[in-house]
């Protein structure tokens, strides 16, 4: 057997090392206090003590991530997505998604807003001044701060690992003589670096997503409330010129068929009956020469 190295020694003193600390880190989340060996006098055993720390609880501010959904009858569409789209700007907020179309003769759309988490209220109540009935509205609420919190945590444990493995891999370049261990080091530094910008990105979407509320909206129009013929929206010019261009269209349609027929049939045609008749007097006269 080899010799051990004394940059081995060193590697699996410092891994020991963070295994202990991480231990201890949990334990420490946990709430769990350190267990401490008191030594008792000379004319006493020694006994094991588990002293239990009190820590004060630490004030977690709620993150709550607030999504509304609402359903609402208007008498103009088009109006009321534009007033609502101009009134959750002027708060702050953005339309995400949008979608407009017509049912017959009705005029429906769908709307994704974001709008300040503090003001989600306020924009509901607007929203429902602008419609003529309210047919469904919910808010749900998830709270998310037990994560965020958790996931701070997380980040703070792997970052000091990150700090050890660097200090690690700063020893493994100056004193190994193996790429091996250079490189083992180095991709445990890429691991953890990899889960802490996991970890940050998954803080930064909750801390988005809790600064800003979501509305689904679903606006309808009253059926009852729209005109029987609606302005300009029956004009007999209009009529007269889209009946000319679908004769036009079928004029066109006739005179390009005709074209291909005296172009390119009958020549093809033509030439076929050519070949046909010349090859029924050939037979014939062979036949006229036999008798």
């Amino acid at each position: 057997m080899r010799p051990t190295s004394r940059v081995e020694v060193i590697v699996k003193k410092i891994i020991a090392l963070l295994f202990v600390l991480l231990s201890l880190s949990c334990k420490n989340e946990r709430g769990e206090a350190p267990v401490t060996d008191t030594v008792m006098p000379a004319n006493q055993s020694v006994a094991r003590v588990k002293t239990q720390g009190a820590a004060p609880a630490a004030t977690v501010t709620p993150m709550m991530v607030r999504t509304a959904q609402m359903r609402i009858v208007v008498t103009d569409t088009m109006k009321t997505v534009d007033a609502v789209t101009r009134s959750v700007e002027a708060l702050g907020g953005f339309v995400t998604g949008s979608n407009i179309w017509r049912e017959g003769e009705l005029m429906r759309a769908t709307l994704t807003l974001r709008v300040p988490s503090d003001k989600l209220t306020g924009t509901l109540a607007s929203i429902r001044g602008l419609a003529k009935r309210v047919d469904n509205e919910s808010i749900s609420s998830e709270d998310v701060s037990q994560e965020y919190v958790d996931l701070q945590s997380h980040v703070r444990n792997l970052e000091a690992t990150e700090t050890e493995l660097l200090a690690l891999l700063t020893v493994a370049r100056e004193r190994s003589k193996k790429a091996s261990e250079v490189l083992e080091v180095h991709q445990e530094v890429m691991n953890i670096r990899g889960q802490i910008e996991q970890a940050k990105g998954r803080l930064s979407y909750l801390s988005q997503v809790a600064a800003m509320s979501s509305i689904s909206l679903e606006v309808m129009p009253d059926a009852i409330a729209q005109p029987v013929v609606e302005p300009g929206g029956w004009q007999a010019l209009v009529v007269v010129k889209d009946a000319v261009r679908a004769l036009v269209g079928s004029l066109q349609s006739i005179a390009t068929v005709a074209i291909w027929v005296l172009i390119y049939v009958v020549p093809i045609f033509g030439m076929i009956a050519l070949v046909i008749v010349a090859a029924w007097t050939i037979a014939r006269r062979l036949r006229a020469r036999q008798v």
